[in-house]
C-alpha cells in the first residue's frame, strides 16, 4: 500500500479471495484481504483510513463499487459517510488505484469488512460473544436464537401498550434502528429491505443495524427516484419477494404501532430533512468525494469501459452526467418524501419553526436529535407531531426562559402545534 506521495505505507504477505454477491459479474471482481498469523500478521496494523481512531483490521474489502460500477463508482462510499455521526455503524473507505502482479486494475474502494472484528473496534464489545445475523435472521457468526425470542414477542403482543413496547426497546437500540430505517428509506435504496441487511448484539449490547451496500439509491435505477415512495416500500405488509418480502417489514411495521416511536421516527425525519439532509448540505458531501476519485476516474473508464460496456470507452463526461443524477435526486428527494410521510401518516401538513438564542456564548437549544449551533434557526416539522426543545445552559450561566409565540420558564417545552412558531431562548449570568 502506498501514499499518494509514493511512499510506501505497508506490505504484508495476506489471503485474498473473491468478494460480493451479483458485483462477481464484473470483470473487475472485489477483493477481500485477510491479514493471517500463519503468513506473518495478525492485522493490518496501518491507518488505512483518515477518519478512524483505530488503525488495527483483521480484514479488508478492495470494492468494486456494487451496482455502481463503471457508473459513478462512488454511490456506496458517499451514501454511507453521509450518515457519520449519526448512531449507525457505517464502513470507513478509501479510494485506490490498484495493481495486480504489476497490472493496472482500475479503481477500488478500500472499505473495512464486516465481521465480529469490525464491531469490536467500533464498539469495544467481546467478538466472542457477538450475534451477528444477516437477512431474515440468518447466522453469520453466534447465535439467533435470541433474536427469533424477539420476533415471537413481537407477533403475539401488541407494540401499543406500552409495557410491551418497552420491553422490546429493553432488546433493541431504538435510536440507531430509527436511523438506520430513514437513511435506507430516504437513500431509496432498491436492493433493501429483503436484502443487505447485518443486525448485531452482544451481551452488554442491544440489538443494533450496519449501514452497507447502499449503491441501489440514488438514482441509480430511474432518473426520477427521488419521486420513489419508499417509505411504502418499507412498511409494505405484503411485499414482492424481493425487495420487500413480510419478514422484512416486520420490525418497523409493529414498532410503529407505539405512538411514541410513531413520532420519534416522523420526527428524525424532520431532523434530518432540516439538517443532515439539507440539498445544500448533502451536495457538498457529494462534492467532496467526487474530487477524491475523479483525478483516476477516466484512467478506470480507459481500463475496463470496453470490456464490460461492449462499446467505446466512457468519457470523463459521461462521469459527470452520472453524477448529476446523484445531486439531482439530492435537490428534490427531500421535497417528495417529506410528502410521502404526510400522506402515509395522515397528517395535516407542517409548520415553519424559528428558534433564537439570546447569546450562544451562554447556552444552546437542543431540539429533538439537533443541537442547534446558530444563534438565529429556522426548519419544517409536521402538524401535529409533539417537538422537544432543551435549553442547556454553558458553565457560568442559567436559562432563564422561553420567549416569543411560546413563554415558558420550563427548560424543557414540548410543542404539539399546527401553526407556524417563532420561539427565543434566553440565557443569563450566573450572579451571587
Amino acid at each position: 500500500f502506498y501514499e499518494e506521495s509514493g511512499d510506501l505505507g505497508i506490505a504484508l504477505d495476506a489471503g485474498v479471495k473473491i468478494f460480493g454477491g451479483w458485483s462477481r459479474a464484473h470483470a473487475q471482481r472485489s477483493l477481500s484481504v485477510f491479514a493471517r498469523g500463519q503468513y506473518g500478521f495478525s492485522d493490518i496494523e496501518y491507518p488505512l483510513f483518515s477518519s478512524l481512531e483505530y488503525d488495527k483490521f483483521e480484514a479488508i474489502v478492495l470494492r468494486n463499487a456494487g451496482n455502481d460500477w463503471l457508473r459513478a463508482n462512488f454511490r456506496d462510499a458517499m451514501a454511507t459517510s453521509l450518515m457519520h455521526g449519526a448512531d449507525i455503524e457505517i464502513q470507513a473507505f478509501r479510494p485506490v488505484a490498484a495493481y495486480l502482479n504489476g497490472d493496472y486494475w482500475g479503481l477500488y474502494n478500500v472499505r473495512e469488512k464486516i465481521n465480529e472484528h469490525f464491531l469490536d473496534s467500533k464498539i469495544n464489545v467481546s467478538k466472542s460473544e457477538i450475534n451477528l445475523l444477516e437477512k431474515d435472521g440468518e447466522v453469520i457468526q453466534g447465535s439467533a436464537d435470541s433474536y427469533n425470542e424477539l420476533l415471537d414477542f413481537i407477533n403475539d403482543n401488541s407494540l401499543s401498550v406500552q409495557a410491551n413496547f418497552d420491553y422490546v426497546s429493553s432488546l433493541i437500540d431504538v435510536d440507531n434502528f430509527i436511523a438506520y430505517q430513514v437513511a435506507q428509506i430516504y437513500f431509496d435504496n432498491g436492493d433493501w429491505p429483503g436484502n443487505n441487511i447485518k443486525f448485531w448484539n452482544s451481551p452488554e449490547t442491544k440489538w443494533r443495524w450496519i449501514l452497507f451496500d447502499t449503491d441501489f439509491g440514488w438514482g441509480l435505477g430511474s432518473e426520477v427516484a427521488y419521486e420513489t415512495d419508499t417509505l411504502s416500500v418499507a412498511l409494505d405488509p405484503d411485499g414482492k419477494a424481493w425487495p420487500n418480502p413480510p419478514w422484512s417489514t416486520f420490525l418497523l411495521r409493529h414498532m410503529l404501532e407505539n405512538t411514541h416511536f410513531r413520532d420519534k421516527f416522523i420526527n428524525n425525519f424532520a431532523d434530518s430533512f432540516n439538517d443532515r439532509f439539507m440539498s445544500e448540505n448533502v451536495i457538498s458531501h457529494i462534492e467532496s468525494i467526487q474530487s477524491l476519485f475523479e483525478p483516476e476516474i477516466t484512467k478506470h473508464y480507459e481500463r475496463w469501459g470496453d470490456e464490460y460496456l461492449n462499446e467505446s470507452t466512457p468519457s470523463f463526461g459521461v462521469w459527470e452526467d452520472y453524477i448529476e443524477v446523484i445531486k439531482r435526486f439530492a435537490n428534490n428527494r427531500v421535497g417528495f418524501l417529506r410528502n410521502h410521510i404526510e400522506r402515509y401518516f395522515n397528517l395535516s401538513g407542517t409548520f415553519a419553526l424559528g428558534i433564537k438564542t439570546n447569546d450562544l456564548g451562554a447556552g444552546q437549544v437542543q431540539l429533538n436529535s439537533l443541537s442547534l449551533t446558530e444563534s438565529v434557526w429556522e426548519g419544517i416539522y409536521f402538524n401535529d407531531v409533539p417537538v422537544v426543545l432543551n435549553a442547556v445552559a454553558s458553565e457560568g450561566y442559567v436559562f432563564s426562559h422561553w420567549s416569543g409565540d411560546i413563554e415558558s420558564t420550563s427548560w424543557t417545552i414540548e410543542l404539539n402545534v399546527s401553526s407556524d412558531k417563532n420561539i427565543e431562548a434566553v440565557f443569563l449570568p450566573v450572579t451571587n
